[in-house]
C-alpha cells in the first residue's frame, strides 16, 4: 500500500488558491477569533493543536474508561479500549507484567513495548524483576491519579519521538486542580475473587491407582514371562501397594489445598482538586491490597501524588508534578519449579496425605522430590520485592508573544527494586545433601532505574485572515538512562533456622553486578497548515544520536487531511468526513548500549589458573536502529448536528527492516553468530470503530464498538536458509507469521494399537509412529490473534449507572507448555494427570479414544512437543460490569457531601472458548523467555486470571 502524499498535498494547495472555493465552505466553520480553541496536546512536548490539525491516527482514551482503576496498572484498563491495541495479562499474579502490543509484532528479537510518556517524562515499562517471577514498571503508577491517554499509532503521529517511536507511543497526562471548583474525594473497594477460566480436571485417589495399573499393565502384559502381570487388578494392586503406597483412604484435592479459597482486594483513595487566585492544586494518597491465588502471592501499593500549576505571571506558567510510590509484592515461582503451588498442586498424586499421624508436614511425599511438601514451604519460603518510584517533572511555559512560546520541561523517573529469595535449608528446594555449600538458599537482587529527560521547544500558534492556521514547533531533547543492578547468593544455613537474612548463611557462592548507560540527543522540527478547518499538511522530523550506535539516525512523518463536511455540497446531516493520510518512518533501540562493541567476559574463577576470558565480537559495520515504515489511510467521520453517531476507519502497513539479528557465521572465526541488522517483518491491518452517543439532562448514554484486524510477516532474513528456532515452540522465517508454532504436527492416535502417529512433514501425507521420523515444521497456528474486538456501554439514567465491556480474540493458539507431564501417557507415572488420561486413552474395548495407549514410563516419546498441546485460544470475553447509583447530597440532606456513588463491579464474569478442548484461560503468555514472541500464547503454569467480585463507594464533599 503506497501512500501518494505528494499528489494528495499538491490537490490541496491547488485548491486553496481557488478564491471561489472558500464560499463553498460552511459559513458556520469560520473561526470569529483569532484563537485556537478545542486544544489538545500532542505528544509531551507542549504542542497544542485543534482537533482539525490532527491529520495521525490517534486515540485518546478519558473519562467513564479511566474511572474504573480496580486494574493494578494502566495497561491492564486499556484492555480493550483502543482499535489495534493488544493488551494481555502475563499472569493472575497480582502486579504481573503484560504484553501490549499497538498493530502488531515491530520487532523480532526485541522490546515490543510501545513508549510511555507520563507528565512530558518517559518512563520505565516492561518487567523490572530481578528475584520475582515477575515485576510490572507500571504497577507503581496509580490510575486513580491519570486524566487521560492518548495512543499514538501512525507514522505521522509518533515521527516527533523518532528513535523510540516504532513500538507506538502511550502518553499520559495526570490530573490538575481546577481554580474554583474544590474537590474533595474518598473512594473505598473491597472485593473477592475467584478463578475465571479452568477447565482442568484430574484424576482422584481410586483413579490414579486404575490409570497406574493400567499403564503397568500395557508394559508388563501377561505374555510377559518375566514381569508380567496375570491381569489388569493384580497391576492395580500393584500400583497401589508397592508404587504409591496408598492407603485406600486419602484421597487429597492438592488443587484445592495450595490455592486460597477467596482472595480479596482493597483499594482506597483520598483526592483533592482545587485552587485560589493563580495556583491549582491536585494531590492524592492511594493504598492498594490484592491477593493472589497462591497463598504466598499478595500485592501492596502505596502512592502520593501533589501536582501544581501556578500562573506567576500573564505569561509565565509553572507546572511542578511529583508522584511517590511504593510496592510490595510476594509471589511464588512460575512453570515447573517445585515452588510454584500452581504447578505441584496439579500433578501432586491424591494419594499422598500432606501430613503426618502426628500433624507434621509429611517429606517422604511419592513425588519427583520427596522432600518436598507445598503446603510445608508456603510460608517458610519466599520470595518478595520492594519497588520504590519518584516520578517528578517541572514545566515551564512563557509566552513570547501572544502566537510564540517556550516550553520546558525536565523530569526524572527513578525506579529501584530490592528483592530476595529464601529457601530454607531443611526440606524442598533448599535441601541439597550433596551441594559442599551447605542447604539452604539465599539470592538477592538490587536494581536500579533511573532516567532524565529535559527538552526545550519553541511553539508557534497563529492565524492569518481567519482561514490560515500555522503551527510549527522547534526543539531540542536530552534523556540519559541507567540500570544499575548487584546479585549476590548464599548457601549453608544452619539447619532448623528461619531466618530470612544473609548473615545466617555461611558460604557466597556467586555474585554479579554491572551498570548500563545510554545516552539520546534529539532535534525536532514540526509544523502544520490548517486551512479554514478544512484541510491540513503536517510534517515533522527528528534527529537522533543514540550512544549505543556509532551513526545518528534520520526519522520524519507527513500526514495530510481533508474535512469534506465542511462543503455546503454534503447533506446537512454529515457534521464531519475527514480523510487522512500518513507517511512516517521510526525507529526502535534494539540493541543493548554496547553491541557495537566486542565485549570480554570472564571465564572461570579469577583465582584459579584456568580463569579466561570469552570475546563476544561486536557488529563490524556498526548498528543501526531497527526503522519502521508506516503508512496510514484514514476517515474520521460524525453525523447529526451534534455528531451523535461517529466512527473512524483505518488501513495500515508498517514495514519494519533493519531488525538487529543473530546471523550464524562460521565456525572457524571462533564464534557462532554475529549481531547484524538483517531482517525485516511487515504489518497490516484495518481497524474500525463505530460509536453513538445521546445525552438529555436526564439521560446519558454512549456505545461503541472498535475491531481491529492485524496480519505480520517475516518477509526477510539474510544468512540463514532454515527456520531460526527460538523458545516458546517458534522459529523465524520469511512468509511467516513471527509468532507461528514450529513444532512436530500431531497426527493422533492409531486405532490399531494404541500408538501415538505423527506426520512426517507439512504436507501431512504420511504417518509415522517414530518419532525420529517426524520432521518440525510450521503449523499455520500462531499466538497473535488476528480479530480483536470489544464493545463498550455506558448508560446513565437520573444517577442510575450501567456500564460493560465484551472482548472477543480470534484466529490464534495456546500451547501448553507442560501438558506433557499432566497428560503424558504413563511417561510420568507418579504424578497424577487428568481425567482424559484415563477415560478417553487407547484400549483394546475404546480403539477410537483421543489419547494414546498409557503405558509405564512412556509409550514412544508420545508426550514430546507436537501440536497435540496446542489449542485454539479464540474467546469472548465478558471483562467487566458495573452497575451503581449516585445519591446526591440533598437526597441524603447533607449540605457538605456533594453526592455519594455507590456500585458492584464484576471484572472477567465469564469466558467462551470456541475450544472445547481448552483447560486453562486463553489469555495465556509466559515470564521466562527472552523475546516478546517467545512468551506469546505459552501456557506456563502460571497463576490463572482471576474473576473478581467489587463493592465500593466515592463520596464527593
Amino acid at each position: 500500500m503506497n501512500v501518494k502524499l505528494g499528489v494528495l498535498s499538491a490537490g490541496v494547495l491547488f485548491f486553496l488558491g481557488q478564491s471561489s472555493f472558500a464560499q463553498k465552505i460552511r459559513k458556520d466553520t469560520i473561526p470569529k477569533e483569532n484563537k485556537i480553541d478545542e486544544v489538545v496536546i500532542t505528544g509531551s512536548y507542549g504542542i497544542k493543536m485543534t482537533p482539525e490539525q490532527s491529520s495521525g491516527a490517534s486515540v485518546k482514551v478519558s473519562g467513564n474508561i479511566l474511572d474504573k482503576p480496580s486494574a493494578v496498572s494502566i495497561d491492564n484498563i486499556l484492555q480493550g479500549t483502543v482499535a489495534g491495541l493488544m493488551s494481555s495479562a502475563s499472569s493472575g499474579q497480582p502486579g504481573a507484567s503484560t504484553i501490549t502490543l499497538i498493530r502488531g509484532i515491530s520487532s523480532l528479537t526485541s522490546g515490543n513495548d510501545p513508549l510511555y510518556i507520563i507528565d512530558g517524562v518517559p518512563i520505565q515499562s516492561g518487567d523490572i524483576s530481578g528475584a520475582l517471577a515477575t515485576q510490572n514498571a507500571l504497577s507503581l503508577i496509580n490510575p486513580a491519579d491519570i486524566e487521560d491517554v492518548q495512543v499514538l499509532k501512525d507514522g505521522v503521529a509518533t515521527a516527533i519521538y523518532g528513535s523510540r517511536g516504532a513500538n507506538g507511543v502511550i502518553v499520559i497526562t495526570t490530573k490538575s486542580g481546577k481554580k474554583g471548583k474544590s474537590n474533595l474525594q474518598f473512594v473505598s473497594e473491597i472485593g473477592t475473587s475467584n478463578i475465571a477460566f479452568d477447565k482442568l480436571k484430574m484424576l482422584n485417589a481410586r483413579e490414579q491407582v486404575n490409570y497406574l495399573g493400567q499403564a503397568l499393565y500395557n508394559k508388563y502384559p501377561n505374555t510377559d514371562p518375566v514381569n508380567g502381570f496375570a491381569d489388569l487388578q493384580e497391576a492395580n494392586d500393584y500400583a497401589r501397594s508397592e508404587i504409591l503406597k496408598w492407603d485406600g483412604v486419602t484421597d487429597t484435592n492438592w488443587r484445592k489445598l495450595t490455592r486460597r479459597n477467596s482472595p480479596i482486594m482493597n483499594r482506597y483513595n483520598l483526592s483533592y482538586s482545587g485552587g485560589f487566585k493563580d495556583l491549582a492544586l491536585y494531590a492524592s494518597l492511594g493504598y492498594l491490597k490484592q491477593e493472589g491465588l497462591s497463598y504466598d502471592a499478595v500485592f501492596d501499593r502505596y502512592t502520593g501524588t501533589i501536582k501544581a500549576n501556578w500562573k506567576a505571571t500573564e505569561k509565565l506558567n509553572v507546572t511542578f508534578s511529583t508522584n511517590l510510590s511504593r510496592t510490595i509484592q510476594a509471589g511464588p515461582s512460575d512453570a515447573s519449579s517445585y515452588a510454584n503451588p500452581i504447578f505441584s498442586g496439579t500433578i501432586l498424586s491424591p494419594t499422598q496425605n500432606p501430613y503426618l499421624s502426628d500433624g507434621n508436614y509429611n517429606l517422604n511425599l511419592v513425588y519427583l522430590n520427596p522432600q518436598f511438601n507445598p503446603l510445608a514451604s508456603t510460608g517458610t519460603n519466599q520470595t518478595k520485592g520492594t519497588f520504590d518510584k519518584v516520578l517528578t517533572s517541572l514545566n515551564i511555559d512563557y509566552k513570547i508573544l501572544p502566537y510564540l512560546t517556550f516550553n520546558s520541561n525536565f523530569g526524572i523517573d527513578n525506579t529501584s527494586g530490592n528483592e530476595f529469595t529464601y529457601w530454607n535449608p531443611d526440606f524442598g528446594d533448599g535441601y541439597e545433601p550433596s551441594n559442599t555449600n551447605g542447604n539452604g538458599y539465599y539470592f538477592k537482587s538490587i536494581r536500579n532505574f533511573f532516567t532524565w529527560n529535559w527538552y526545550n521547544f519553541l511553539n508557534f500558534n497563529k492565524t492569518f485572515a481567519d482561514v490560515h492556521a500555522i503551527s510549527a514547533s522547534i526543539g531540542m531533547e536530552s534523556t540519559k538512562r541507567s540500570l544499575e543492578y548487584n546479585t549476590f547468593t548464599k548457601r549453608g544455613f544452619p539447619s532448623g533456622t528461619r531466618i530470612k537474612y544473609a548473615d545466617a548463611a555461611a558460604n557466597v557462592t556467586d555474585a554479579t553486578g554491572r551498570t548500563d548507560t545510554w545516552t539520546l540527543v534529539g532535534y525536532i522540527a514540526r509544523a502544520s497548515y490548517t486551512y479554514n478547518k478544512f484541510a491540513t499538511i503536517t510534517g515533522s522530523a527528528r534527529r537522533d544520536t543514540y550512544s549505543g550506535y556509532t551513526k545518528a539516525g534520520s526519522f520524519f512523518g507527513i500526514g495530510a487531511s481533508v474535512d469534506l463536511g465542511k462543503l455546503n455540497f454534503l447533506p446537512s446531516y454529515i457534521n464531519s468526513l475527514k480523510f487522512r493520510a500518513s507517511y512516517g518512518e521510526n525507529g526502535n533501540q534494539a540493541a543493548s548500549p554496547y553491541d557495537k562493541y566486542p565485549q570480554y567476559t570472564l571465564a572461570g574463577n579469577y583465582l584459579q589458573t584456568n580463569a579466561g576470558y570469552i570475546l563476544t565480537p561486536g557488529a563490524p559495520d556498526g548498528l543501526l536502529w531497527e526503522k519502521s515504515k508506516k503508512r496510514n489511510i484514514g476517515l474520521d467521520f460524525s453525523l447529526g448536528t451534534t455528531g451523535s453517531f461517529y466512527g473512524t476507519f483505518d488501513i495500515y502497513s508498517n514495514t519494519n527492516p533493519d531488525q538487529v539479528y543473530n546471523v550464524p557465521i562460521s565456525p572457524s572465526t571462533g564464534f557462532s553468530s554475529i549481531i547484524k541488522n538483517q531482517a525485516e517483518v511487515k504489518s497490516n491491518g484495518f481497524e474500525a470503530l463505530l460509536g453513538y452517543r445521546k445525552s438529555t439532562e436526564s439521560f446519558t448514554w454512549d456505545i461503541k464498538a472498535n475491531y481491529s484486524y492485524n496480519d505480520s510477516k517475516v518477509t526477510y532474513i539474510k544468512g540463514d536458509p532454515t527456520p531460526t528456532v527460538i523458545n516458546g515452540l517458534k522459529a523465524f522465517f520469511p512468509g511467516h507469521n513471527p509468532s507461528e508454532y514450529y513444532t512436530r504436527l500431531w497426527a493422533g492416535v492409531d486405532p490399531l494399537n494404541g500408538d501415538p502417529l505423527w506426520y512426517t512433514d507439512e504436507t501431512k501425507s504420511v504417518t509415522t509412529n517414530d518419532i525420529n521420523k517426524a520432521k518440525l515444521s510450521f503449523t499455520g497456528k500462531k499466538a497473535l490473534p488476528t480479530h480483536i474486538a470489544s464493545l463498550i456501554n455506558e448508560f446513565n439514567y437520573k444517577g442510575i449507572k450501567l456500564s460493560f465491556m465484551i472482548n472477543y480474540q480470534g484466529d490464534y493458539s495456546v500451547w501448553d507448555r507442560w501438558g506433557f507431564v499432566y497428560e503424558s501417557d504413563g511417561a510420568f507415572p507418579t504424578l497424577n494427570t487428568s481425567t482424559a488420561a484415563l477415560y478417553d486413552s487407547w484400549t483394546p474395548s475404546n480403539p477410537n479414544a483421543s489419547l494414546p495407549k498409557q503405558v509405564f514410563n512412556g509409550n514412544k516419546s508420545s508426550n514430546s512437543n507436537s501440536t497435540r498441546y496446542l489449542y485454539k485460544g479464540d474467546n469472548i470475553r465478558l471483562r467487566n460490569v458495573e452497575i451503581g447509583y449516585t445519591f446526591k447530597g440533598s437526597m441524603l440532606n447533607m449540605p457538605n457531601i456533594k453526592g455519594i456513588y455507590t456500585y458492584v463491579r464484576g471484572i472477567n464474569l465469564y469466558t467462551y472458548a470456541f475450544d472445547k478442548r481448552l483447560r486453562f484461560d486463553p489469555e495465556a503468555n509466559s515470564n521466562a523467555f527472552k523475546y516478546t514472541v517467545s512468551n506469546l500464547g505459552v501456557f506456563d503454569m502460571t497463576q490463572p486470571n482471576m474473576r473478581q467480585f467489587i463493592f465500593g463507594i466515592q463520596v464527593d464533599f
